[in-house]
């Protein structure tokens, strides 16, 4: 008989101790205090599987995970678990809480605020090690449900990571897991969508007598029939929360859609002479490189080739003029703004470059070019830090234009670095881009004019918010950190994230917090997609990445704020994505909707999203269930047959199908599978199947 998961809300009365007062935070250091005070809490069990190493190999143990939410609180994660846990199991639950009170905030008449709970995960299993990410996906599926106060099915067991964006990623040990869930009399499991093959290592012996020959091979298996054929237990593929939701509680969030045009009137009007100007810009410095590239004569032997290097820059310069004026002509006036500001830094650097080339390599030349630079940006940066933020509007655009000071900062450092090394063209190219940059910073500072800057935002708001997503990025970058670490992969985006969170902590020591949170959110974003693209980008994923960026920018505007910002990098991520450079558009899909997340902070709910109940999908027919459908065929045969006996007989036949039913129950199952090797996850010979990569020691089986 399954056990049953609990569901249950109530009101309690607690006696604080020393320890708890500590917990809520309210104590004095060194004191005793004690109270009463009441409090309602909410909670639910559910299943989590897991791998154990044994004696006799590898096996599949079940982990519960008992969710606890409680009012009063305010956001805060406690993590218990017996054995300890591995660190990733804290991020999984931390990770699991943010992407559960997103869900929830998407519905206009939740009528919760995720922010006002506390959330406790007691964890307990067989398994001498618990491995985080694996469930977060159920941690997730429960979080939701508990918070929605929707009945989850008791029936159902999942396994799956949960990516920041809400969806399933891969996991490890699947047949494992089946073999868990069999343990209690699970009738569905949910994998992550993609896992439904593995490969297995069959050992055979050939010959007799005097002779044999034992081999091995490779032989591709349906995670579906295994659980089928020794379990009679139904597996389903999962791709999000939203699935999970339907298979446990019956329930979908349904986010809205996207009506007319995602960019207002007022942003075409302030973006398109920006655009306008700076192409003519890039178009007139773009003709003066070239014209002085022709009679210049700059050296090109081994093992420098400078000539060849600066040839390649103003070839791409010329690309870049290109892509503006085509992307200017289709509305794109952003990342029309963008090229031509890489043909501008191209076109100066050859100008820059052949000058140096004219006055024989004079160093001096350079040096006089750095301090140009950084007169400049000295200028342009003391005015961007004491501009004062008056409402969401001129939040976005002083933090664009702080942000981009703080990388001029880093390109000047850069270009002095390579002028005392003797790198004569990357300092020329630096003090090129440091030029460009400080230009772009005046570019923000002025763009707000152009837009009705309302919200109210003062600096101790402003720092408290930078503050809040410095630590939320801290967290991703160390979990994305983590989770890498497990799977021996790398990533650029989660360089790029620890590079922005450095300068996001030193602009919020420095009282810059519009910057910093800026730089924040982008590391937030890109730490993100260090896990999210573990499993490779998808036409799904990027879709899925797009929608919700453009839903944000709608939602962000019916709440009374222009999203500037946001609907810049989201027209870039748009002319990346029709470019195919679909992993690049990702980036600014996903900074967008931070950016817009963060515009809407004030509003709890959605004013589009909602949720809707179709039903949880039945099972199959013929699954263990089936037992049950015969029985209660047979009860009705019984019921006819009382028709003529009487209620005595009509009562003795539901007696007898009880019994029955349960017989069936207890006996027509295997007992779970124990292994004496791994299932070896090595590459199918069909390399167009989606197959589970190798796990390259006991820990993938734990994830």
């Amino acid at each position: 008989m399954i056990k049953k998961m609990t569901a249950c809300m109530m009101i309690c009365v607690l006696v604080f101790t020393p320890s708890t007062i500590q917990v809520l935070g309210a104590a004095v250091p060194g004191a005793i205090e004690s109270g009463n005070v009441e409090l309602a809490y909410r909670n639910v069990t559910v299943y989590a599987p897991a791998v154990a190493q044994t004696s006799a190999g590898y096996t599949g143990v079940i982990s519960t995970i008992t969710i606890t939410i409680q009012d009063g609180g305010s956001g805060r994660v406690f993590v218990d678990t017996v054995p300890l846990a591995q660190l990733d199991m804290q991020g999984s639950a931390r990770l699991a809480v943010d992407v559960a009170s997103a869900f929830v905030r998407q519905n206009q008449s939740c009528g919760v605020n995720p922010d006002s709970y506390d959330y406790f995960f007691v964890i307990r299993t067989e398994a001498p090690v618990i491995g985080g990410p694996s469930a977060g996906a159920i941690m997730t599926t429960g979080l939701v449900a508990l918070l929605m106060n929707w009945t989850m099915a008791e029936d159902t067991v999942m396994t799956g990571m949960i990516n920041p964006d809400g969806s399933i990623g891969p996991i490890g040990g699947i047949p494992y897991k089946i073999d868990a869930a069999a343990s209690v009399d699970a009738n569905r499991v949910l994998i992550p969508q993609g896992q439904m093959l593995y490969n297995e290592v069959v050992t055979e012996k050939t010959g007799d007598g005097w002779w044999s020959e034992i081999t091995t091979k490779t032989v591709t298996r349906n995670v579906s029939d295994y659980a089928w054929d020794n379990y009679q237990i139904d597996v389903a593929e999962v791709s999000d929360v939203n699935d999970a939701l339907e298979y446990y509680t019956g329930h979908r969030f349904d986010f809205g859609e996207v009506n007319g045009s995602v960019f207002s009137n007022q942003y075409k009007e302030v973006m398109m002479p920006l655009a306008q100007g700076l192409l003519a810009n890039a178009t007139s410095a773009f003709e003066n490189a070239s014209s002085v590239n022709e009679n210049t004569s700059i050296p090109n032997v081994f093992p420098y080739y400078y000539d060849n290097q600066v040839e390649d820059l103003l070839q791409g310069a010329e690309e870049s003029l290109t892509e503006s004026e085509s992307w200017f002509d289709e509305g794109f006036y952003y990342s029309s703004t963008s090229k031509s500001f890489q043909c501008l830094i191209n076109s100066n650097f050859v100008s820059y470059a052949c000058e140096f080339f004219e006055n024989d390599q004079d160093v001096t030349y350079i040096e006089d070019l750095i301090d140009t630079a950084t007169e400049s940006y000295e200028a342009q940066d003391e005015i961007a830090k004491g501009a004062t933020v008056q409402g969401m509007v001129s939040l976005q655009c002083i933090g664009a234009a702080q942000k981009r000071a703080s990388e001029v900062n880093t390109y000047l450092s850069d270009a002095v670095s390579a002028t005392n090394s003797g790198d004569w063209l990357s300092a020329l190219y630096n003090v090129a881009y440091a030029m460009q940059r400080t230009q772009s910073v005046g570019w923000w500072l002025n763009i707000s004019d152009g837009f009705n800057d309302t919200g109210i935002i003062d600096d101790e708001d402003l720092e408290a918010l930078a503050t809040r997503y410095v630590e939320e990025s801290q967290q991703a970058v160390i979990y994305a950190q983590l989770i890498l670490d497990e799977i021996g992969e790398s990533s650029t985006y989660l360089t790029d994230a620890s590079s922005l969170l450095t300068a996001a902590q030193s602009d919020l020591d420095d009282g810059y917090y519009a910057a910093s949170l800026f730089e924040a959110l982008d590391a937030l974003a890109r730490g993100n997609l260090a896990i999210e693209l573990v499993s490779g980008s998808t036409t799904e994923r990027l879709e899925r990445y797009e929608e919700a960026s453009a839903l944000g920018i709608v939602e962000s505007r019916s709440l009374g704020v222009e999203p500037v910002l946001a609907m810049s990098y989201y027209e870039y991520g748009m002319g990346l994505k029709n470019a195919s450079e679909f992993e690049s558009a990702m980036v600014y899909f996903r900074y967008s909707d931070m950016i817009t997340g963060v515009l809407s902070l004030s509003n709890a709910c959605s004013t589009s999203g909602s949720s809707r109940y179709i039903g949880i999908p039945e099972l199959p027919a013929t699954t263990n269930t089936a037992g049950f459908l015969g029985v209660v065929q047979m009860i009705s045969y019984v019921v006819v047959f009382g028709a003529f006996t009487g209620i005595v007989g009509l009562a003795l036949g539901f007696v007898i199908g009880s019994l029955m039913k349960d017989k069936q129950k207890s006996s027509g199952r295997k007992q779970p599978i124990e292994h004496t090797q791994p299932v070896n996850f090595s590459q199918t010979p069909d390399k167009d199947q989606n197959i589970e990569s190798s796990p390259k020691s006991i820990d993938d089986y734990f994830k």
